[in-house]
């Protein structure tokens, strides 16, 4: 079976659910299993994070002193791995699952500590956290997440001594504490189970037909693997004999399991706020499709679809706790004239990010014109961010004839259109090549791959990990860098992943740091202001470390200079320039700022195009026109510019008693312009995705208020307005004829 299908099945941090009415009725009715603990996959479901275990090490505890009272009629047996039978865990987590009471008062009552808070981490990190590797060689570490109290989980893949792989996940408990999940065992009889010893520890094994488990007490923690093969090789994985259990129990390094450390988490976001306003009328709720769902960066929530009502002709979706509406409300796209009506809801990974997107398909009727299913994506953004994909039903509707696309449908569908992980040679991608480091080292040869992937719905590239290798790209990486150790991280495409406006430019190579060795790069976003994340070649330790994050860098006359904007204007610069530390690092030595970005020294609207034919924009990207912004009788510069269309945008100066002064910049990426009931009104179209905003100026300041969204349907077009701005391109000073 493939990582993503392992993931998808078994990843605890990141599993998910998909709802329909039938599911719905079940659950209002079966409390004794959360939502969070019962996931409808196959054969077996959410995997375990565990705690303490008072049985002694010594001797041999089977599958059966592991299992909970109760049993599930689809999956049989089920067990914590919090304890063994009588442990203050076990007896807390099993009053937790069948006794109705909450997680924290389990805890509390037994005199425990409820695990709510964790993190993902690196797994340099967490090796480092422990003091030393937690496997041998033959481990493909995939992504890991960590409790406050230093419990931790991890995904992994175990290449044995004949070349097959087996993937897992392994759950290392600390004891005095308990977390919100399980693992469906089946029938525990239908396991051979032995016990082994692995440097002085004795670990339980336990094979069945279709899954493995490796269990060890620890003393102070307790750890289990649960291993997708079994002796039947069903779904195309191994056939697994004891022989290869046994081998895989080896790998391990059981004493740098047993260390118990307590990562830096930090600090807990604050309660999200409900019932900030926010009153919805019963008559418009779609109870039918409406559920109480897990969310990422939200916890338990109902899921409310919200019918049209006369102020706002078409779906909406809130979100509500303990019977109050979070003012947080899921983007809505207008389609006029229609009568709308929900298909469908589903919650799950629809973008193969590992973590829980909203799917709602929406039927629309309009007054003309045939029915139509419209799909609406929400994936998770970060922080509680749900962002509408706007290219989705668009790039459906052009590759499939089928008018109304099931939830199953758009889940095959995503898997093309959003792809897996693919390798970016830099030989390819980037300046970056294995013979620039044989240079500037001297003494190794390294190959540099990252691991990324594609944005589907515009050209922008994002970055994962980034592996390194010795003597060219075969065999396992020497390191493996995740993108998200960089200080001040920002999810770009997707969570986890950097951002580039194009392939080429997604990583850079330099010797930022002037020791005589290339460092590395990676772009993290569209702007021309965005961050880069510098990892630093360390010769003694023979690897890159994470050294920095800095805009628009360049080493002059042995310093290093960045410069970006201090504000959303184009008139004030940031320059910080930096020295070698003397330890690998930077020190900043002097911070200045500069007024030169908005052509301060031109004195009319042609010394403004000048300054900006000057910064080298694409003609294509570099137009202007003439609008009386202010409402004084003086028509206002609108100068639209950039690299490339997507980061587009137009300055407004403004020419008061004589003296030119710049009012303000807008976004113009994917826009036109037009004068609408005599204001200047903005139209951005892009993937099918239409937004109408008006232009103005009130408080000394340009701005931008929304006038209308909405998703195009099959058969429609962007709006036209009768009135365009008169623009004209680079070069073409005819408009200014008796404008100063």
């Amino acid at each position: 079976m493939s990582k993503e299908i392992y993931r998808e099945t078994f990843s605890q941090v990141r599993s998910s659910y998909e709802f329909n009415m039938e599911d719905f009725e079940k659950m209002k009715t079966k409390k004794a299993f959360p939502l969070k603990r019962v996931l409808l996959v196959a054969a077996v479901v959410s995997l375990v994070a565990a705690i303490g275990i008072t049985a002694s090490a010594t001797g041999f505890f089977g599958l059966s002193e592991l299992v909970l009272k109760g049993k599930d009629p689809r999956y049989g047996d089920y067990m914590t791995l919090q304890g063994y039978a009588g442990s203050l865990e076990s007896r807390a987590v099993e009053e937790y699952l069948t006794g109705g009471i909450s997680l924290e008062d389990a805890a509390a009552k037994y005199g425990l500590k409820a695990q709510t808070r964790s993190r993902d981490m690196a797994y340099s990190q967490l090796a480092a956290l422990q003091g030393g590797e937690l496997f041998d060689g033959r481990h493909d570490k995939n992504g890991c997440y960590i409790y406050e109290n230093g419990a931790f989980g991890m995904d992994g893949s175990y290449a044995l001594a004949d070349g097959r792989a087996l993937d897992y996940q392994l759950v290392r408990s600390v004891k005095g504490s308990i977390v919100d999940n399980m693992l469906y065992l089946g029938d525990p009889a239908g396991y051979e189970q032995w016990s082994l010893d692995v440097g002085g520890r004795t670990l339980t094994l336990a094979l069945g037909a279709e899954k493995a488990l490796v269990i060890a007490d620890l003393g102070d923690s307790f750890a289990t693997v649960n291993v997708l093969a079994g002796t039947s090789g069903a779904e195309g994985t191994p056939v697994l004999t004891k022989d290869d259990l046994e081998e895989f129990a080896k790998s391990f390094n059981w004493s740098v399991l047993a260390v118990v450390a307590a990562p830096e988490l930090p600090p807990a976001p604050p309660e999200v706020q409900y019932g900030a306003g926010v009153e919805l009328l019963p008559a418009y709720i779609d109870r039918e499709q409406s559920f109480e769902v897990e969310l990422a960066g939200w916890d338990k929530v109902w899921f409310i679809s919200y019918r049209p009502t006369p102020e706002f002709g078409d779906m909406r979706f809130f979100l509500s706790k303990d019977g109050k509406v979070s003012d947080y409300e899921f983007t809505p796209v207008c389609n006029d004239n229609a009568s709308v009506s929900v298909a469908a809801v589903s919650f799950g990974d629809f973008t193969g990010m590992g973590v829980g997107d909203v799917l709602v398909l929406l039927d629309y009727v309009p007054e003309a014109g045939a029915a139509y299913r419209d799909v609406r994506l929400f994936r998770y953004a970060g922080e509680g961010e749900f962002v509408l994909e706007p290219g989705i039903g668009e790039a459906m509707r052009k590759a499939s004839a089928d008018s109304e696309p099931t939830v199953a449908d758009v889940r095959e569908f995503c898997k093309t259109y959003y792809g897996a992980g693919v390798r970016l040679d830099t030989e390819r991608v980037t300046d970056v090549t294995a013979a620039s480091f044989a240079i500037q080292e001297g003494r190794k040869r390294l190959v540099i791959k990252a691991i990324g992937r594609k944005a589907p719905f515009d050209e922008s590239w994002g970055i994962r990990e980034i592996r390194i290798y010795e003597n060219g790209a075969s065999g396992e990486p020497v390191q493996i860098i995740n993108v998200r150790e960089a200080e001040g991280f920002v999810n770009g495409i997707y969570v986890g992943y950097t951002e580039a406006p194009r392939r080429e430019g997604t990583m850079t190579a330099l010797d930022l740091n002037l020791d005589g060795f290339c460092d590395l790069g990676v772009q993290a976003g569209m702007e021309a202001d965005a961050p880069c994340y510098y990892w630093f070649w360390d010769n003694d330790a023979g690897e890159f470390v994470y050294g920095a994050t800095l805009r628009n860098a360049q080493v002059k006359d042995g310093q290093i200079v960045e410069c970006y904007k201090a504000s959303e204007g184009v008139s004030d610069y940031i320059y910080n320039t930096y020295e070698p530390d003397g330890q690998g690092g930077l020190k900043l030595v002097k911070t200045e700022t500069a007024s030169h970005g908005d052509g301060a020294e031109a004195n009319d609207y042609q010394g403004i195009l000048a300054y900006l034919q000057a910064q080298d924009y694409e003609a294509l990207y570099l137009r202007y026109g003439l609008f009386d912004l202010t409402g004084d009788g003086t028509p206002e510069l609108i100068a639209g510019y950039g690299h490339n269309e997507t980061d587009a945008q137009a300055g407004v100066w403004s020419m008061d008693s004589g003296r030119l002064e710049m009012l303000g910049s807008f976004d113009m990426a994917h826009a036109l312009l037009y004068v609408v009931d005599g204001k200047l009104t903005r139209l951005t179209g892009y993937m099918g995705y239409e937004v109408v905003s008006r232009i103005g100026f009130d408080g000394g300041k340009v701005t931008e208020t929304e006038i209308s969204h909405r998703l195009l349907g099959p058969e429609e077009d962007y709006q036209t307005f009768p009135e365009t701005l008169e623009m004209a391109e680079d070069g073409d000073l005819s408009l200014l004829n008796g404008a100063k």
